[in-house]
């Protein structure tokens, strides 16, 4: 039966600085940093973070929380990078170090072997060892990058109290030298078929005709084992999962209960969904990456920038360090100018600030400053790593600007718009700017002291969001024709 968390009282704090956004911490002048005292992180539900608890949580669990605990989630590598769907489980990972606690992330290379079948209607396609391993490192940077990123930018104590290092361990480590007999003849007879058999999901694919495969169906008995060995090797009694994971979790805490009758708890998590309820996920083929290669960073912070009025302050919540009272003055402010959204623009400066750093944030912000509000001289002076480097992700075309070029060439070539009679509309229709200006008609030529910044640039851009740098090489004569 699940426990509502709210019951319990608020125990855990941080302190926060002025101002909503989170600040580069300055090296402090303290030698010596000290321990953080454990705190409780029940009073994350205040936050949304957390569910719901199994089992029923005896009274003691506030009081054992202010005593040093291990907290662990899993991450299976079936891509090479995370996604803002995953944050959520790092976002609590980071609660917890920031509390004084000890964290583990399991990279799933053993188990994405098997395949997950939770809210899965087919089978899992088989993955390769290669890809495994090449995805695993991917997720390991990921995590690393965040969690480095974090403690020195946005932990206010750096230099004072010390953050429990994170864990970030393969379970094939743990799996490569189990004997498949020793493993069933031991952790196998600890499980019942009646239990197994009665899963939500596991109902479902065996009345479905796809069916479910026998690694699939047992890939609860290794997450659960998975539990097992993070317990008796690094004391780990909690774990992260978002509802999906009910299922493989009891497993886990019955298990456990089995073998060592010890008391382990699973923190139920919420999982992030589109305004119209559909799971954010790569399976769902709508993630937003936080590897800056497959998402560059002015796309991720505009996904925080786009954010609906009715879940940004969710958002604020779930993926910001900002106290809540803050929180609730930003939204007050919100709410009085809502056209200003300026807690989007707190939200999306936070998150981007915490996956990409500070560096990531400026270059986000700077392409957005270019695109949406027509500060181009901004564009105009970036050098040509700035400019690789703010558009990173983005159309950035290579193009030669013949004396005769036209805007419906260039358009036509790069493929912002289509070929003929659509595509002549739509610049005759104003719907075709160059370096913010709309064009009005489809055969005027492109003039190099007019149309293509100093640095050998031009911004063309259809719509509202379909933008592209066009990098031109200007023949010399060129010049010569337009100083004329």
């Amino acid at each position: 039966m699940l426990c509502p968390i709210i019951k319990y009282r608020n125990l855990f704090c941080h302190k926060w600085t002025s101002k909503f956004f989170s600040m580069s911490c300055a090296k402090n002048s303290v030698k010596k940093s000290s321990v953080i005292k454990p705190q409780n992180i029940l009073n994350l539900h205040k936050r949304g973070l957390l569910e719901d608890i199994f089992p029923n949580a005896s009274v003691s669990l506030p009081e054992q929380l202010l005593k040093q605990q291990c907290f662990y989630c899993g991450f299976d590598p079936t891509s090479d990078s995370l996604h803002i769907g995953n944050l959520m489980s790092l976002m609590l990972l980071l609660h917890c170090q920031r509390a004084g606690h000890n964290v583990i992330a399991v990279i799933g290379n053993a188990t994405a072997r098997i395949g997950d079948p939770s809210d899965q209607t087919k089978d899992r396609n088989s993955v390769s060892t290669d890809v495994l391993d090449k995805n695993t490192k991917g997720l390991i940077n990921c995590i690393t990058n965040i969690f480095e990123t974090h403690e020195q930018e946005h932990y206010i104590h750096r230099g004072v109290k010390e953050l429990p290092t994170i864990k970030i361990l393969n379970n094939y480590d743990w799996y490569r030298d189990i004997n498949v007999v020793d493993f069933f003849a031991n952790a196998g007879r600890k499980f019942r078929m009646g239990p197994m058999l009665d899963k939500r999901f596991v109902k479902e694919r065996l009345n479905s005709s796809e069916g479910l495969l026998l690694p699939e169906f047992l890939y609860q008995v290794y997450q659960a084992y998975d539990w097992l060995h993070l317990l008796q090797n690094y004391n780990c009694r909690f774990q992260f999962g978002g509802s999906d994971q009910l299922g493989n979790m009891n497993a886990g805490r019955y298990l456990i209960d089995r073998v060592t009758q010890q008391e382990v708890y699973g923190l139920l998590t919420p999982l992030i969904t589109t305004h119209t309820g559909q799971k954010v996920g790569k399976t769902a083929g709508n993630a937003v990456w936080l590897d800056a290669d497959k998402t560059s960073p002015f796309e991720f912070y505009q996904y925080f920038l786009r954010q609906r009025d009715a879940d940004v302050e969710k958002f604020l919540k779930y993926f910001t360090f900002i106290e809540l009272t803050n929180i609730k003055e930003i939204m007050q402010e919100h709410s009085r100018y809502p056209k200003r959204r300026n807690a989007q623009k707190i939200l999306a400066k936070n998150v981007c600030k915490l996956v990409h750093g500070e560096e990531g944030l400026k270059s986000a912000e700077r392409c957005t400053q270019v695109l949406f509000h027509g500060q181009l001289e901004q564009l105009e002076n970036l050098t040509d790593q700035e400019i690789d480097a703010t558009f990173k992700g983005m159309k950035i075309h290579h193009a030669v600007l013949e004396p005769t070029t036209t805007i419906y060439d260039i358009a036509t070539k790069i493929k912002a718009i289509p070929d003929g009679p659509i595509g002549i509309e739509a610049i005759n229709k104003g719907g075709v700017l160059v370096n913010g200006i709309a064009m009005q008609n489809s055969q005027q030529i492109l003039l190099c002291d007019f149309h293509v910044l100093k640095n050998d640039l031009s911004l063309i851009t259809v719509g509202k969001k379909n933008h592209h740098i066009v990098r031109w090489r200007v023949p010399d004569d060129m010049y010569q024709v337009s100083a004329k």
